[in-house]
């Protein structure tokens, strides 16, 4: 079968966010895992152990022995989505023999393949500090016999396909990675883990929530880890080999331009996931329809999301590998190098496109519109309300705004600004525009249950 649009958008951080953010919040302060504390004599610990299964709770445990009643204990969370620790004050239980226990579960675990490191600190009432031991903890899926591939840079992780199949899908992805780092510049791949899914439930379970209805793919820069989905019916069509390469095309794009300052605009993200997996040729139809019926999305409408609606998301995809493929007819493939590298940098948008184009991002963009024969559409928003009645009595306004005015704009603006503002994960989706036939060809391939695996 076809799969006219695999298309998708940036979505909100996974389930996992909320929970670690609720427990800085709580505490209220940030530390970093590792600082020597001072010995507190007569503090022993059991090494800490966890429990992170996808679908359970998350638990964190320790046991420690101490020859006085604690002050204060803690429990130091660091998980990739968060920057520096978790601290959460809990309460012990006590245990025979003077040993104290520390269980603390939270309802979510996040996505598979996120990995948590802890330790439990005591503080005892003359000040004396002891840290244990630091325990890691990986999110697992034991709902499937999984099966691993592992190749020079990628791990495939599947199950219920043959051995034959995933070395063809582990070939896949490796050759993604080759043709994408030979194309911007990257000249170390870091390792990714790809864990492809028979059926599109256990997926979404999988990804951690916040993914679109109808995604079948997923990267999270945070983890190194991409999700897909190959259901049945995929296996005799080219899905899988692009769906992979997509997902792995955004692994090097995103570890290339990594950056604490600016992100790429999406778009650019998008357009080279589909031009390096699949090329522009796939995506013409969409285009021509889309400038046809004057649907065209000007390419600063597309820097951090896409369209949720279906004909405007696969339409956004379109423009954002035709926007790909024109910047590379028309400055080569080193412009693109140097256009990710500025990225990289924390380069904003105008310095990022000067430096490899010597244009502006606009200027580039119009440039493409009257490529493609289509013109930017009348920009629409917020529009500001028409002024009131003016109180009977109130004193006249002065041509200048008072500097008190000025400063409550300025507040009110910021305000808005932080109200606007929202965490930014780097989780480009891809995404199936037709359906599968019903819910006998999104069945999931056989599958064995496992029990080996450990949190």
């Amino acid at each position: 079968m076809t799969h006219a649009a695999r298309s998708g958008s940036r979505s909100p951080r996974s389930r996992i966010v909320i929970f670690a953010a609720a427990i800085a919040l709580a505490a209220g302060l940030t530390l970093r895992i590792g600082t020597a504390p001072v010995a507190a004599a007569g503090v022993a610990f059991d090494p800490p152990t966890a429990t992170a299964v996808l679908l359970q709770p998350l638990v964190f445990r320790d046991t420690f022995t101490s020859a006085v009643r604690p002050a204060r204990v803690e429990l130091l969370v660091t998980a990739p989505f968060v920057a520096g620790t978790t601290v959460e004050e809990v309460t012990p239980f006590a245990a025979p023999g003077g040993a104290w226990q520390v269980r603390v579960s939270q309802p979510d675990t996040g996505s598979v393949n996120t990995v948590y490191r802890f330790a439990v600190r005591v503080t005892l009432p003359d000040g004396t500090v002891a840290e244990s031991p630091t325990g890691t903890a990986t999110v697992v899926d034991r709902r499937f016999a999984w099966q691993t591939l592992s190749g020079r840079t990628v791990t495939l992780h599947w199950y219920g396909y043959t051995r034959g199949q995933a070395q063809g899908w582990l070939n896949a992805a490796e050759a993604a990675v080759t043709r994408a780092s030979a194309a911007i510049g990257l000249a170390v791949v870091p390792h990714v883990d790809f864990f492809a899914y028979g059926a599109s439930q256990p997926f979404f379970d999988a990804v951690g929530g916040g993914a679109n209805a109808d995604a079948a793919g997923v990267y999270i820069l945070d983890t190194h880890t991409a999700f897909g989905t190959i259901l049945p019916s995929d296996v005799s069509s080219t899905w899988p080999d692009e769906e992979i390469a997509h997902e792995i095309t955004h692994h090097v794009f995103e570890v290339a331009t990594n950056n604490p300052y600016h992100a790429p605009p999406l778009w650019l993200d998008e357009g080279c996931a589909v031009y390096y997996s699949e090329g522009v040729g796939p995506r013409n139809a969409d285009l021509r329809q889309g400038i046809a019926a004057g649907m065209i999305v000007p390419l600063d409408g597309l820097t951090d999301a896409f369209p949720s609606t279906t004909d405007p998301f696969v339409l956004s995809y379109a423009e954002a590998v035709s926007a790909v493929g024109y910047f590379l007819r028309t400055y080569g493939q080193p412009a693109l190098r140097t256009l990710l590298a500025a990225y990289a940098r924390g380069s904003t948008d105008d310095e990022a496109f000067q430096a490899a184009t010597h244009t502006s991002a606009a200027a580039f963009e119009a440039a493409w519109l009257s490529s493609i024969g289509a013109t930017s559409p009348a920009a629409y928003g917020p529009r500001p309300a028409p002024p009131g009645p003016v109180p009977p009595g109130w004193p006249a306004v002065p041509s200048a705004a008072p500097v008190s005015g000025i400063t409550l704009a300025g507040l009110g603006a910021a305000i808005a600004a932080l109200r606007r503002r929202r965490p930014r994960i780097r989780r480009p989706l891809t995404l199936r525009g037709e359906p599968h036939g019903g819910p006998a060809n999104d069945a999931a391939p056989t599958a064995g249950e496992t029990t080996g695996e450990t949190g």
